[in-house]
Order: C-alpha cells, then structure tokens, then sequence
C-alpha cells in the first residue's frame, strides 16, 4: 500500500507552519530552548538523512525535482521520526526548524511529539553545489557551531570530498578542521561523511573501493585538534570491514541507496551488522524515505535490528 501524506499531515498542519514562519519565527528557539538533548540514547544510532535539496541534489529515480516538494519531504521525515527505534536526524538548518515548529503544532494538537528523545545534527557545509565550478570547494554554508548549541541540538554534521587532483579540496579540509575545534571547544559531538572522488569528463566520480576509502577515512580521523567525539561516516562498500579497520572511530555507513523493495532494502541496510564492534549505525537514505511503501516500517525494520544487534 502507498503512503498517504494528505492523510498522515493534513492542510491544517501546513497552515500554520506557514503562519508561524510569517508572524512568529521567535517560536523556533522557543522550542528548541524548552527541548530536553537526549545524548546518545542507544549504542548505536540510526538516523535519518535530510540534507540533499541544500547542495542542489533534488533528483530521485529519474525525476529532476523528485525531492523538491517539501511537503512531501517534510511529511515523510516526520513519518519516520514518530518510530521510537529512529535516534534521530541529520539535516540543515531550514529542515531542522521546520520540524520544531511542527513538532510544536502536533503537541498542540494532542498527538505525539516525534522529535521528544532524538538527536538533531547539524549540516554545516552544503556550499559545494553539485555540478558547479566551485563543487569541491565546499565551504560552510549553512549551520554555525554557535547557531547549533543555541538551538540545544546535539550535533554537527559535516562532509569531506577528498579530490587528490583538485587544488578546492584543501579548502575543505580547511573548514572541516576549523569546524571539528569548534564543535570541541562547545563539548558537541562531530559526524564526518567521508568521501573519496575522482574528476571525470562530466563532473566528479565517488570513489568506493577500498584502499581509496581508506585513504579518506585515515584523513578524517587525523583532521582537528582532537580525535574524540568524532563520528566517520563511511560509504558502503563490497568489503567494507576493509576502510572500517582504518579508523577506531565509531562508525556510521552510508548505504547504496540502490533497492527499492521494502525487503530488499531493509537487507541492503542491515547486511553491515557485526561486521566490526565500532560499526555504530547507519544512515536511512532517499530509498527508505521516499519509498512508495510506507517508509515508517521500513525505518522501522532497520533500526530495530540495529539496535537488536
């Protein structure tokens, strides 16, 4: 059965989303001030990954604005959210703020608050915009260390292309640096997607055999003053107890993104299990969120062997 939006979050909910950005955008750190952190409520993370449409990525199967409606997008976070097995969510600052005042609006209304007991992460550098000159010098353009410990969030997000052959790349390095002594200076918590990439004819190729991962990961866990508090999110790859043993690190994967059978993509997301003790969790993808089943039980599914692990 496909999932209904309209029936899950109806007009009204949009309504006053709209109106309270409008009049009252004072409600935003309001929420945030009046949430409790929740830390790290299990030993392993889920997290949902909402950070796309900021760097130009609103494709999805074919569909050049697949990811564009954001009522759609919003709808399908927040379905994903409501599973207590969820931990949380990866994602920028418009996202984020969004999903307050809407957590705000259904407490209003009486039903569950979905965000009560999750991590928010903060995305920090979304400025690499896919397909442009400047793509891998991708500077911080979105949350501020400060601006995440002000709204009571609970971490910070950041990603690293490593391009050996593009002079861009040692900017990044440079922001993520910056970013990690920081985020160490306000005792926060920092999640590093790590990406290797090769320049093509068209654009940039992600890299996911082993001794490049490898490289990356080793990368990663040296950047900033300090090795502590430092999360490595690793892509997913054929051997992937190979770029894992690079770093002791907690680790989270990034899957394929690849199926899209409810079954076949709880397998693809939960094969990884086991594979190494500080194998932390994973990251639930376009494929679990935009799944034309229902994406709460895929979500679901997934974390819950996860955490049954």
């Amino acid at each position: 059965m496909k999932f209904n939006g309209q029936e899950f979050l109806n007009e009204n909910v949009f309504r006053k989303l709209n109106e309270m950005k409008a009049f009252h955008p004072g409600l935003i750190e309001a929420e945030a001030a009046s949430r409790v952190r929740p830390g790290f409520p299990h030993k392993r993370l889920v997290f949902a990954a909402a950070d796309h449409n900021a760097r130009m990525i609103s494709e999805y199967k074919g569909n050049p604005i697949g990811l564009s409606n954001r009522r759609e997008y919003l709808t399908r976070l927040v379905r994903i959210l409501t599973s207590d097995s969820v931990d949380g969510i990866e994602a920028t600052p418009d996202i984020i703020e969004d999903l307050m005042l809407i957590n705000r609006i259904r407490r209003e209304e009486g039903e569950k608050e979905f965000l009560k007991g999750k991590m928010l992460v903060g995305a920090v550098n979304r400025g690499g915009l896919k397909n442009t000159v400047w793509e891998m010098d991708d500077m911080p353009a979105c949350f501020t260390v400060k601006r995440i410990k002000k709204l009571n969030m609970d971490g910070v997000k950041f990603m690293i292309r490593l391009n050996p052959m593009d002079e861009r790349s040692k900017y990044t390095l440079q922001y993520c640096a910056d970013t990690i002594n920081e985020a160490e200076e306000y005792g926060l918590p920092v999640f590093i997607e790590a990406l290797y990439v090769e320049t093509a004819d068209k654009g940039f190729v992600m890299k996911t055999d082993s001794e490049s991962l490898c490289k990356v990961v080793g990368v990663v866990g040296a950047l900033g003053c300090t090795g502590a508090n430092k999360w490595i999110e690793v892509p997913l790859n054929g051997e992937y107890h190979v770029p894992v043993s690079a770093t002791t690190c907690p680790v989270l994967v990034v899957p394929d993104e690849a199926e899209s059978e409810p079954e076949a993509v709880i397998r693809e997301y939960t094969k990884e299990i086991g594979i190494a003790d500080h194998i932390r969790g994973i990251l639930l993808g376009r494929n679990v969120m935009y799944n034309e089943s229902d994406p709460l039980p895929i979500a679901e599914a997934i974390a819950s062997k996860w955490h049954m692990a």
